[in-house]
Parts: C-alpha cells; sequence; structure tokens
C-alpha cells in the first residue's frame, strides 16, 4: 500500500486520502496527493468541531424527533377536543402540528438513519425510486410546515391591518387554504422525481444514490430562495406590520379609556400566532444565511483541483457545510416546539388540563372602571379565547 509523508502530522495511505476526501469533502480524485494532503493537515484541525455537529444531527436529532413525536401528538390531540375543533386558527395549529410530525419522521430521521448505518444507505442507493421518493418527501413537509406559517401570517395581517374589509376568519375558508397550500406544495415538490443535483452533501454524512435523473445544479440557487428566504421574509415582514398595528390599536385604546388593561380575544390570538410565525423565523435565519454564504463562495470562489488554491478552496467549502449543519439542527427545533408555542394560549392550556382530568383554575382579575363618579370593581374570569374566533 502506497504511502506518502509531507509533514509529521501527515502520513497515511493513498486510500485513506481518498476515502476521506470523499466522505468529507464530496469531490473527485483529480488533485495530486501533496494537495490531497495538505487538505488533510488542515482537516484534522477542524475535526473537533466537525465530531459536535455529527453528534447532534445524530444523537441529537433522534432526540428532537422523539420529543417533537410526542409533544406534537399531544398538541393536536388538545386542538381536536370538542372545546377546540372548530376554531378556524386551531384548524391551521391542528395541520401543522402533522405536518411537523411527518418532517420529523421522513426527513430527519431517515436522514439519521442512512447516515448511522451502511446497511440502510445501500438499500437507497440500490433502489433509486426510493431515493427519489425521500427527495420528495423532504421537499414536500418542509415547504407545507413554511408555507402553513406563511398562510396563517397572512390571513391574521388580513385581519388586523384591514378589520373592515376582512372581518372573520372561517373554518370552511380556512379549510380551503390549507387544502389549495397543500396541493400547490405537493404539485411543486414533485420536480423532485425527476431532478436532481443538490442532494450530494448532506448534513447527515451519508452517500448520495447514484441517479438516472436530470442533474440541474444550479436549481439550488431557487431552492434556498423559495425554501428559506421568500417563506421567511414574508413571515418577518407581515409579522413586523401587525405588531405595529397592536401597538397603534393600544395606544388609541389608552387614549381613548384610562385604566383598562384588558386585552381582547381577538389580541390574544394574534400574539399567540405572532409567536409561532417568529420563532420560526429566529430559528431558520441562521441556516439561511449559513446556506447562501456557502452558495456564494462555492460560486465564485470555485477552482478546478489542479490549481494551487484548491486546497483553500476545499476547506473554506468544509467549514461551511459543517457550520450549516450545526445551524441545521437549531433549525430543526422548529418542528419540536409546536406544544410549548400552543401551550401560550389559555384555551389550550384548559384544553390540556381537560384531557388529562386535571383541575381546571380559573384566574381571576379586577377592572375598574368609573361610573358617574363611583369606582366600580368587577371581578372578571379569564375565559376562553382561541375557539371564540368566528367558528362556523
Amino acid at each position: 500500500m502506497e504511502k506518502f509523508a509531507v509533514n509529521a502530522s501527515c502520513y497515511m495511505s493513498y486510500e485513506r486520502v481518498i476515502e476521506e476526501l470523499r466522505i468529507n469533502a464530496n469531490h473527485s480524485d483529480d488533485v495530486t496527493l501533496q494537495s490531497l494532503c495538505d487538505f488533510l493537515v488542515s482537516w484534522h484541525k477542524f475535526l473537533p468541531f466537525v465530531r459536535v455537529v455529527q453528534t447532534l444531527l445524530s444523537y441529537g436529532t433522534v432526540t428532537l424527533v422523539v420529543i417533537g413525536v410526542i409533544c406534537n401528538t399531544l398538541a393536536f390531540s388538545v386542538v381536536c377536543t370538542k372545546s377546540l375543533q372548530k376554531s378556524s386558527i386551531n384548524l391551521y395549529l391542528a395541520i401543522l402540528a402533522v405536518y411537523n410530525t411527518l418532517t420529523l419522521l421522513l426527513n430527519f430521521m431517515v436522514g439519521v438513519l442512512r447516515g448511522q448505518n451502511v446497511e440502510i444507505n445501500k438499500v437507497y442507493e440500490t433502489h433509486e425510486m426510493l431515493c427519489r421518493a425521500q427527495a420528495t418527501f423532504v421537499e414536500v413537509f418542509s415547504l407545507l410546515s413554511a408555507w402553513i406559517i406563511v398562510a396563517f401570517t397572512v390571513e391574521r395581517y388580513l385581519l388586523v391591518v384591514f378589520p373592515l374589509r376582512y372581518k372573520t376568519a372561517s373554518f370552511r375558508r380556512t379549510a380551503i387554504i390549507i387544502a389549495g397550500v397543500s396541493l400547490a406544495v405537493i404539485a411543486f415538490s414533485l420536480h423532485k422525481i425527476f431532478i436532481t443535483g443538490f442532494e450530494g452533501d448532506s448534513v447527515f454524512g451519508y452517500k448520495a444514490c447514484v441517479t438516472s435523473r436530470k442533474i440541474f445544479p444550479q436549481a439550488i440557487y431557487f431552492y434556498v430562495a423559495f425554501n428559506t428566504w421568500l417563506p421567511t421574509l414574508i413571515i418577518f415582514g407581515l409579522n413586523m406590520r401587525i405588531i405595529l398595528e397592536l401597538k397603534r390599536g393600544k395606544t388609541k385604546r389608552s387614549l381613548a379609556v384610562h385604566n383598562v388593561t384588558h386585552v381582547s380575544r381577538d389580541e390574544k390570538i394574534t400574539r399567540l400566532l405572532v409567536l409561532i410565525s417568529l420563532a420560526y423565523v429566529m430559528l431558520c435565519i441562521p441556516l439561511g444565511v449559513t446556506q447562501t454564504v456557502e452558495v456564494i463562495y462555492r460560486t465564485v470562489q470555485s477552482v478546478p483541483p489542479q490549481d494551487t488554491r484548491y486546497t483553500n478552496f476545499l476547506m473554506g467549502a468544509l467549514k461551511l457545510k459543517w457550520v450549516r449543519g450545526f445551524f441545521f439542527f437549531f433549525y430543526q427545533i422548529n418542528f419540536c416546539i409546536s406544544l410549548f408555542l400552543y401551550s401560550s394560549g389559555e384555551e389550550f392550556r384548559y384544553a390540556m388540563r381537560k384531557l388529562f382530568g386535571m383541575k381546571h383554575l380559573s384566574s381571576v382579575k379586577t377592572v375598574a372602571g368609573d361610573q358617574g363618579g363611583k369606582k366600580a370593581v368587577t371581578k372578571v374570569k379569564e375565559t376562553t379565547f382561541i375557539n371564540q374566533i368566528n367558528p362556523e
């Protein structure tokens, strides 16, 4: 077996160099031995961070999947209880919990299994239809979760900013919107059955399938924009306008009626939806920034293997890949926290306590008002709000 030495930290077989390059860089053999060894010297200095990311994307992802499936199932069970199931808003929340669960199982869990088990990945490698199916599922469910959030954000924006024109949110209209968004996303994602070229560098570390699909690597630009930035920017922009409108309304109420702190049911719903959508944005932006930088770097800085700068380019590309993997782990949290976000609503908490047979403790607050110069104090029970928003 041929060996070569560049310095004390780089002494290994040619076969090992090539194998590590294929696993970690996803590049061809068309490089010099000197460049390969120089690359590995830099690579092993970066390896501790890689090990941390690999641990997060294996044991960490499995933990998130288990927690997420349990929490999403519980969240779905609560919003489908009799007291909540007729609410249009809760229909959004129920469907979002379902799509999040499918993303955890068919995207992240399958990725972990393929990355950690060579035999399982070989099944995908030898059955191209499985690879095509997984590529489609990954696209479908991650997009569905994002665009369902976009859908209820747009609806809430219209209700808050244009209250006279859009007065109600009916269950029937919400069902039509969800069906329309779902069908559109599924139809769009079916192209993954026929096109590839941007799936060979998975953060889970599995070897890409050999495929007969049309290779179109330039599509990565569109996917980063459509899958990450477009929904994120829509959600962020509309929510900023919603928050501004809520502040304006609060200011007007405080000027009209002094010493009133009551928050309407509709405003409580809006705050809940803003919380859910902004949580998605905050966990998605770091991944989107890293993806964008990586795509630009690979396009602008790319050099052929024979170039003397190739080793530096390769190391930079690898660092960006594993930084992307690091932020991808936190992006996965989006699909696990529905239960905790929904629990910020009192009606959801009440329904959850009722589902588990726990005693409901109604909170009581005091509202002070002025009637004919006399102070009247009225005790008002904090009651339901999520299912009160115009059920059909």
